[in-house]
């Protein structure tokens, strides 16, 4: 296991301030708003393709709900003829 003594500790201060400084330099800022900018791109072209699954979504519930309510009209409708049928005989 490796000891860690008061090289290693001032070595950390001095990477951990030139990060601090990296972090806080013109440069990061471009970075930082070519980030939000890829985002907010990111973002919209999710919410676009969200609203078009979401209106197809509809568009195949609606067409399923006809069809089954044609399927279960002529299920009763041949249920209703074999009754019909059977009081006769």
């Amino acid at each position: 296991m490796a000891k860690f003594g008061w090289k290693s500790f001032l070595g950390g201060v001095l990477l951990g301030t030139v990060g601090v400084d990296l972090l806080k330099s013109e440069e990061a800022d471009k970075v930082y708003t070519a980030l939000a900018t890829a985002s907010l791109v990111s973002k919209d072209w999710v919410m676009k393709r969200y609203e078009y699954i979401s209106a197809r979504s509809q568009d195949v519930m609606a067409e399923a709900k006809v069809r089954a309510d044609r399927y279960l009209e002529k299920k009763r409708t041949c249920e209703d003829e074999v009754t019909f049928r059977g009081a006769d005989e």
